[in-house]
This record gives C-alpha cells, sequence and structure tokens, in this order.
C-alpha cells in the first residue's frame, strides 16, 4: 500500500519582494527539445554569441526566431474534477484530477505568404504524436527580456497558423497562429534580460 508522508506543518510561502510579469511577448525562439539545453548557463543566453552560436547551428540545436507579432495572450489553466455535483464525492465536492492545456493565441500582422509557409512546417515538427511536446520555446517581450525554464525552452506542442483573416477597406491582413502548452507550463519559469537587441536580431539577413 503507497504512504503519504508529509511535512510536520503546512510549507509557508515566502515574502514577495518583488512581483512578476511578464508584460507583451512579441516575438518567440523555436527549437527541437533534445537532451541538451540550448545555452550552458543563464549569463550566456543574454549574449548576442550564443544566440548566434544558436541561429546559425545545421543541426538539432538550431534555434529560429518568429517574426514580429502581436495581441499574444495566454490564458490560465483551469482545474479539472471528476465526480463533482453528483453522489460519487461527499457532499458533491468532487476530486481534483488536474488542470487542462492551456492555449495561448497571437497573430501576425501583414505576413508574407512565404513566410507563413515557413512558419506551417512548425505544425508538423510540433505535433502531439510525436511525443511528449517535442518542442520548445523562449519569449521574447519588447524591452528584450527572456521567459523561459532556465537555459531551457518551454515545451510545447500543437502549433498551427490559420489562413489569412482580410477584412477589407482599411483592414489588416491578420494571420492567428497558436499552440498547447501543460495545464502547469509556469513552473519552474525565469525571467533573464539579454544584453543586446534579440527583438531586432535577424542573423539569417
Amino acid at each position: 500500500m503507497a504512504t503519504c508522508t508529509r511535512p510536520a506543518s503546512l510549507t509557508a510561502p515566502a515574502k514577495v519582494d518583488c512581483a512578476v510579469h511578464f508584460g507583451q511577448i512579441v516575438r518567440f525562439a523555436y527549437r527541437r527539445r533534445i537532451t541538451a539545453a540550448a545555452f550552458a548557463t543563464e549569463a550566456a543566453m543574454k549574449t548576442l554569441a550564443a544566440w548566434t552560436a544558436a541561429l546559425t547551428a545545421t543541426d538539432e540545436t538550431k534555434i529560429i526566431l518568429t517574426p514580429i507579432f502581436t495581441s499574444f495572450v495566454i490564458p490560465g489553466s483551469e482545474a479539472q474534477f471528476a465526480g463533482e455535483n453528483d453522489n460519487s464525492s461527499v457532499n458533491g465536492k468532487g476530486y481534483l484530477t488536474g488542470y487542462n492545456a492551456v492555449k495561448p493565441t497571437g497573430s501576425f500582422v501583414g505576413l508574407p505568404g512565404d513566410i507563413k509557409g515557413t512558419l506551417e512546417l512548425l505544425e508538423d515538427e510540433s505535433r502531439a504524436e510525436l511525443g511528449s511536446d517535442p518542442v520548445e520555446l523562449w519569449g521574447i517581450t519588447p524591452d528584450n527580456r527572456i521567459i523561459s525554464l532556465g537555459v531551457k525552452g518551454i515545451p510545447f506542442s500543437n502549433y498551427y497558423i490559420s489562413s489569412v483573416d482580410s477584412q477589407g477597406f482599411k483592414a489588416l491582413n491578420l494571420n492567428t497562429f497558436g499552440f498547447s502548452l501543460d495545464g502547469k507550463w509556469d513552473k519552474g519559469v525565469t525571467i533573464t534580460q539579454a544584453e543586446f537587441d534579440l527583438v531586432s536580431l535577424y542573423p539569417e539577413a
């Protein structure tokens, strides 16, 4: 019979000395999810040299950068319950069974068709049936902060990009994109300030 060992008392959270906010995310870096970390240290991840090496790699360690996008939002996960509001649980309170997957979305504005075609390749790379989250990402903010899991990217799957949404007169062409994250994807998330202009970086140009 399995045992559950609890600490002698409840674990108290530390005092919040500095609030954490992502702010706007306007770009992603993507890489196949492999055993080796993308960067040796978080200090290295801040540097142009480390990113240049990753962006110009020709093997599975290669990182790619998306064009700038807008309207990116990450919804919070929702708790999932079994046996709720019926006789299978005491007072119908149910049983916490986990959290739903999270589906962030954003939009590319005026995306050329050839670049959209390149991004569509991520659909095959990120299919959930290939295994547990086959790709990973680093979020990039306008002030060049990097949102990640330390030196590793955040695992995701099921990337998609829609056909163009064009509303006619005085409207902009939009392509919605999105992907799937685990319900507890933010466990261990870090924010690192890059030492260079990562938002404007296009080493392949």
